[in-house]
């Protein structure tokens, strides 16, 4: 079996276009977007087609521009790719590793689709292909609740997604230490004890001010700090980590296992958190799950995109050992569950593995059709 032809697509559903006036929580949803405003969500999918006629299918990271990332695929990654065996995954991951320091996420989105094709190949999932899943439900948390103008806000947001079975709510945090303060109050105070309250900053903070609100996180009862500093300095985790009473928690914005073995050896976090569709997709995740285990370390990935990282994401953590919770992101997103024609399976608060062939999804054409932007 050889590799064809390797297709990256660039998507984008504009949030002007679907919602007219975009509302202020939407567009400036967290901290890291306070000066590059969401203006709406993309991916790119990636298609890879073979001469005995199966196609893999996979998604890369959108942001910040789903178009650069595609471009690398097409013009880099594409080349490298053509003639090869797809099911060679290890060799091909490995040849696409020189390229990792550029654009992991492009690396993403093509490791997905082999690990799709891989699948289609044997008639077999992937948790069984991933050496069998050691967990029949994946527990998953709504995020986020969004800089919203009150508390009351927050807290009536936290109420809808507990009405929905979750187990965990995340919140925006980042706009001031008694603002924070004031939203966490609120929607602790409407959640029952056993729903966990997490709060992400994204970077916001100074390490004195992290510390500081920390202190009354952890009195309030909030389940984990994300974030509290700039995700680039895990020193500044780790002085953090060392002097507060709840687990502090990133890896989001990391796209290398390289970056995270960096994190790890800062003994920075208790969790960390990449993304299926930025960290090298299923064997990225695997090699950084492996090296958190070295350290005792949890894994919760970060969820953000369309629905083929999410459906690889719950296949990869049924399998994981060291998995904690998977963040089932619920801001408006139009490809979430358009670009797919299968239903994501969610129920009873918790997210279920597909038992078909790869991945188990196929593409609707006519939303990729109407959302690329190529």
């Amino acid at each position: 079996m050889k590799i064809t032809s390797v297709e990256a697509i660039p998507l984008f559903a504009s949030f002007a276009e679907a919602l007219g006036e975009v509302p202020p929580e939407l567009a400036v949803p967290a901290f890291s977007m306070r000066s590059n405003p969401l203006l709406g969500q993309g991916a790119v999918i990636v298609r890879i087609e073979t001469d005995v006629g199966l196609v893999g299918i996979g998604e890369a990271m959108g942001r910040p521009g789903p178009r650069g990332t595609a471009a690398h695929i097409n013009e880099v990654l594409a080349p490298m790719l053509l003639g090869a065996d797809p099911r060679h995954q290890q060799a091909l991951f490995t040849a696409m590793n020189e390229q990792m320091r550029f654009a992991p996420m492009g690396i993403s989105g093509v490791d997905m689709a082999l690990w799709d094709l891989r699948g289609k190949h044997y008639g077999d999932c992937l948790p069984n292909l991933l050496g069998g899943a050691v967990r029949d439900s994946i527990a998953c948390y709504a995020s986020p609740i969004p800089y919203l103008p009150s508390p009351a806000a927050s807290a009536s947001q936290a109420r809808e997604f507990a009405s929905q079975g979750f187990g965990a709510v995340k919140l925006k945090i980042g706009r001031g230490l008694s603002q924070d303060l004031a939203h966490v109050e609120a929607v602790s105070a409407v959640i029952d004890s056993d729903i966990n309250l997490l709060v992400d900053a994204n970077g916001a903070y100074t390490v004195s001010q992290s510390i500081a609100l920390a202190k009354e996180l952890a009195r309030l009862g909030v389940y984990w700090l994300e974030e509290p500093t700039h995700p680039e300095y895990p020193d500044d985790l780790a002085r953090i980590r060392r002097r507060v009473d709840l687990p502090v928690v990133s890896g989001e914005w990391l796209g290398s296992w390289f970056q995270f073995r960096d994190l790890l050896r800062a003994e920075a976090v208790d969790i960390i958190m990449p993304n299926i569709t930025r960290c090298g997709g299923i064997t990225g995740l695997l090699k950084i799950a492996d090296l958190a285990l070295l350290e005792n370390v949890l894994v919760a990935p970060h969820g953000v995109g369309a629905g083929l990282g999410i459906v690889a994401a719950v296949a990869a953590c049924a399998a994981l050992p060291n998995f904690l919770i998977y963040e089932y992101n619920q801001l408006f997103n139009p490809l979430r569950h358009a670009v797919i024609k299968e239903r994501i399976d969610f129920r009873g608060g918790a997210l279920y593995a597909s038992s078909e062939p790869g991945l188990g999804i196929s593409l609707n054409e006519a939303a990729v059709q109407r959302y690329r932007v190529d």
